[in-house]
């Protein structure tokens, strides 16, 4: 996005640059046509970024969102998650991309990670993939490490895991998936691929 945006000024300032060297040229009558050009340069970044402009950070590393330490430990996809007594399967066409993560309540009250039902500054999340394709988390209702829902008291940490189903092609891809953690208007993505 950042780049297309430069890219678009760059083009709009050689224009203007253009256009005032043109009328610069027709109120002097004996001056000789010139040419005015804007060369722009514009590094491209190898990290990717999350939706809010800030920078992935890699998975192993801790991050901090508000009053919660995230620790996004590992990313693999599979056909189907088992539970024991059973197993959860995507749609046709589908696979499960399972994120396991610990998170600490470094608050001084205890608090809900991921609630079924958020607002304010309650947690988020969520996938993009590629040029932002954005995908929900998908809750696996009687999935004991699934981490929706999970009350954290102070000072403790819980690790579990948050299912995303993604087409297969997406899985397949090569293109960046980041997951992003939102909480009021403060981000905190974690680049899984």
């Amino acid at each position: 996005m950042r780049k297309k945006s430069l890219i678009i000024t760059a083009m709009m300032l050689s224009c203007a640059l253009t256009a005032c060297g043109g009328s610069a040229q027709a109120s002097a009558p004996a001056a000789e046509a010139t040419t005015t050009t804007a060369e722009t340069t514009i590094e491209e970044t190898t990290e990717p970024e999350t939706e809010a402009g800030s920078t992935a950070i890699s998975v192993g590393e801790t991050g901090q969102l508000k009053d919660w330490n995230i620790t996004v430990t590992s990313m693999e996809m599979l056909d189907s998650v088992d539970n024991g007594f059973g197993s959860f399967n995507p749609d046709e066409g589908n696979k499960y991309m399972l994120v396991t993560a610990t998170v600490e309540n470094a608050g001084k009250t205890s608090d809900t990670f991921l609630p079924s039902f958020g607002m304010g500054d309650d947690v988020s999340v969520k996938v993009i993939y590629g040029d932002g394709y954005e995908f929900s988390i998908t809750q696996l209702l009687g999935y004991d490490r699934d981490l929706i829902n999970s009350t954290i008291n102070p000072l403790s940490s819980k690790e579990g895991d948050m299912a995303f189903e993604l087409p297969s092609s997406v899985v397949d891809s090569t293109e960046p998936l980041i997951i992003e953690f939102r909480s009021g208007n403060d981000t905190l993505g974690f680049t899984l691929r």
